[in-house]
This record gives structure tokens, sequence and C-alpha cells, in this order.
């Protein structure tokens, strides 16, 4: 599975179709602040997983420049879309919290917060479905599947701020 974020793939669509919500007022765990549902699609042709994978970014103000990812959402719209996904989601309710990401300590009340909106909101739960055909159509790409199993093919591409932290921590190359 090879996955690519939308608004990276299609960046003037940041303005009018990127899913934010802004709390005045805390709740009991959620501060206040903007949250931005940044959405990433598989591209691989030859997987039909349907599925969106929603990196939640929580910036404190309108000028906080590095908003700090809080959860990551997986979720189908059609959970027998292959055997692979169809064993997942027997173990998994959908949507979950991606097991392989880091999650804030208000995670799970995000999750229910976009779970409810996506429900509700029935131009944006079209709008994911649309997003994912669209991206697929100008990005998608057969990927040949390895004999030997590569957890790589299922990382998210790092935005710039996370590959600067991780070059702070690379060692130093041995000449």
């Amino acid at each position: 599975m090879s996955v690519i974020g939308y608004f990276e793939a299609f960046p003037r669509k940041t303005k009018t179709e990127l899913r934010t919500a802004i709390l005045p007022e805390g709740g009991e765990t959620i501060p206040v602040g903007a949250f931005l549902f940044m959405e990433y699609f598989c591209t691989d042709l030859s997987c039909n997983c349907e599925r969106v994978i929603i990196k939640v970014l929580h910036a404190k103000s309108e000028s906080d420049q590095h908003p700090r990812e809080v959860a990551t959402i997986s979720y189908t719209w059609n959970s027998g879309a292959d055997e692979v996904w169809r064993m997942t989601n027997e173990e998994f309710a959908n949507p979950f919290l991606d097991p392989f990401h880091t999650q804030s300590s208000y995670a799970a009340e995000l999750l229910d917060f976009w779970a409810d909106m996506v429900v509700r909101d029935k131009a944006y739960a079209e709008r994911l479905k649309s997003h994912y055909r669209e991206l697929r159509e100008k990005h998608g790409k057969s990927v040949r599947h390895a004999t030997e199993f590569d957890p790589s093919v299922f990382d998210i591409p790092l935005n710039r701020e996370e590959r600067r932290r991780i070059r702070k921590f690379r060692p130093a190359r041995r000449t």
C-alpha cells in the first residue's frame, strides 16, 4: 500500500476543501485551538481498500506555524472491499485510531468527534470518496508486491517539520 496526502497532491484545494474545526473553548480533555483533518489515501491500483487515513493536527492559534499531530484515524467506507481489509475490520471498529501512530491523551475524543462529523455531514463523507478517486486517477500506480513483508510501504510521508526533527537525530557520517 502506497499512501499520499491529498493536500500535498492538490495544494490549491487546501483553502476550499480541507476540513477544520475550531474549538474556542476547551472540552474536558480536548484543548482550545484549531484542528486540521489531513487526508491520506492509498494509490496502489492493485488495492481496492477504499480507505482514508486522517492525520489530525492541532494548532494552538492562527499564528501557530507548526501544528502538532494529535491523532491518526483510519476509516473505510467499504469494509468488505478486499480480503485483507475484511479481516482487519473484523479486528478493529470502523473508524479506529491507528495503532501504528502516536495518539494524544484526547485522541479517542477526536475520533468520536470525527466519526460523528462523517455521519452527520453527508457532503463531507462523499467528498472523502471523491478525493480517493481523484488522487488515484492522478497518482495511482500498480505496486509490485514484494515476497517479504516491507513495513515501510505503510508509512505516511513525513512533512517538512518531521523530516527536520529526524535529521537532528541522525548519526554523523564516518569519513
